[in-house]
């Protein structure tokens, strides 16, 4: 994680470029350094003149809790290269300034699986029982692939009852789901997971569940009290 002044600056020059590649790297990496310094950078870009510069600026004022971007956001759901990294930044907003379309790309006819489950976990972190049933429903799914990111989802966006059912994936030795499980603790960054984690990284059946297991401990070790 960039950390000196020097750093900092050298983003910030970046957003300039003539590049527009460069331009959306930039802004991308500017949610690295929270402050009103990134934010004011990141608000310059949203006019920027090539619209997927704007998105990614917009994806970052999302993670860093701003809906200034909401246009470029709701933009994105129509392209099949963004759509799914216009979901993901929506669920970490969780604003109601992109409900209506985010709505509308719900019901659309067809949906990728996993598109349908991204949307879902934005509509829950909007408050929408909707997206909440959805992620319920697809914890039934005979699809692995759904199934899976549907326990991932649950951590991410802090479902109730998700740190115990996590917990009990993870802590049964045959489940198919465990490593989505533990991915879905890293998200959830509750510290009463750490034992449960602890002894995932300790098994040796399952070396990438071990090392996430480790990776997610280091995570929410480093994390916040509470």
């Amino acid at each position: 994680m960039p950390t000196t002044r020097d750093e900092f600056a050298e983003v910030l020059s970046q957003t300039k470029e003539q590049d527009s590649v460069v331009r959306g790297l930039a802004a991308e990496r500017l949610e690295e350094f929270p402050g009103p310094e990134s934010s004011q950078a990141l608000i310059v870009l949203l006019q920027d003149e090539d619209p997927v510069v704007r998105f990614k600026a917009a994806c970052s004022l999302a993670r860093l809790g701003s809906d200034q971007g909401a246009e470029s956001l709701c933009w994105a759901l129509r392209r099949v290269d963004l759509c799914f990294m216009s979901l993901e930044a929506m669920t970490d907003l969780g604003s109601a300034a992109v409900l209506e379309p985010l709505l509308q790309f719900f019901h659309r006819w067809r949906l990728h699986p996993l598109e349908k489950l991204q949307a879902a976990a934005a509509l829950h972190r909007m408050g929408e029982a909707e997206g909440s049933d959805f992620l319920r429903q697809s914890l039934e799914s005979p699809r692995p692939e759904e199934r899976g990111f549907a326990i991932e989802l649950w951590g991410r966006v802090a479902m109730p009852g998700a740190l115990g059912f996590l917990q009990g994936i993870v802590d049964t030795e045959h489940d198919p789901h465990r490593v989505d499980a533990v991915r879905g603790l890293a998200h959830l960054r509750d510290r009463r997971a750490l034992p449960t984690l602890e002894r995932a990284a300790r098994q040796r059946e399952d070396s990438l569940l071990a090392q996430l297991a480790a990776e997610a401990m280091a995570d929410i070790g480093a994390g916040p009290e509470g």
